[in-house]
């Protein structure tokens, strides 16, 4: 991945727990360009943490990897599921924080559960484990496919929607604390909170097709052409760093 800076200069470490946000049209790449992300913190000794994928089960395409062959790999199912795989499975209720730093990559996809809801209600228990960590040897890189996800699941385990918003809120405000580093997929930008926003270090620009760019970052057009922006190559993108 390369990455030219046309104003200021920032160097992306992989040995922090940074949060990046990724917006764009479906079909733009924007799993891909996150999976990238999460290539680069294995690489630096890392793990991660794959939820919300599609209901074909996308982030099972970490077990046809190069990673599968020498890396430790977890698959996370509901209750009452059986699973035959050619690496370590377990109940989402029986996933310990040691596990965290056992194995190199834990995925929780939707075809191991037997309903959206039950993935739900198990995603928010593995988010709520790890939040629980007060000492750790490594990160995790939590890649949510369709951060939007991550409010409902919260949802399953929440009085209301107000309780749901603010305990998103804080786990992303917290991560580092835990150790944690966030990979966020949207389709659009306001469908994540502001809070959730602007506590980004990075947001990534993917494709954004016939609605562009929303108000807030209008201003992008300065630099950028319009049409390119509207339909912008898959292995290209547009980054802005906090700073």
């Amino acid at each position: 991945m390369e990455i030219h800076w046309i104003r200021g200069a920032d160097k992306i470490s992989f040995n922090r727990p940074n949060t990046f946000f990724c917006i764009g049209i479906r079909g733009g790449a924007k799993s891909t360009w996150l999976e990238t992300i999460g290539c680069h913190y294995l690489e630096k000794g890392h793990g991660i943490l794959d939820l919300f994928g599609s209901r074909d089960g996308e982030g099972l395409s970490w077990l046809r990897s190069p990673y599968a062959e020498d890396r430790k790999i977890l698959l996370v199912h509901g209750e009452n599921v059986s699973v035959k795989a050619p690496c370590d499975t377990k109940a989402a209720t029986k996933v310990s924080l040691s596990d965290f730093e056992k194995y190199d990559i834990v995925i929780s996809a939707s075809p191991l559960y037997l309903s959206t809801d039950d993935e739900f209600t198990c995603a928010a228990m593995l988010t709520d484990k790890i939040y629980k960590r007060l000492s750790w040897k490594r990160l995790v890189y939590y890649l949510a496919r369709e951060a939007a996800n991550q409010f409902y699941s919260r949802l399953k385990v929440s009085e209301n929607q107000i309780v749901s918003k603010a305990q998103m809120t804080y786990l992303v405000r917290e991560a580092r604390h835990v150790g944690l580093a966030l990979g966020l997929d949207s389709v659009r930008y306001y469908s994540i909170d502001i809070d959730i926003r602007t506590l980004s270090d990075y947001i990534i620009l993917k494709s954004q097709g016939m609605t562009g760019l929303t108000s807030d970052l209008t201003w992008l057009y300065s630099i950028f052409e319009p049409s390119m922006i509207r339909n912008m190559p898959k292995q290209f993108f547009i980054i802005l760093s906090r700073g």
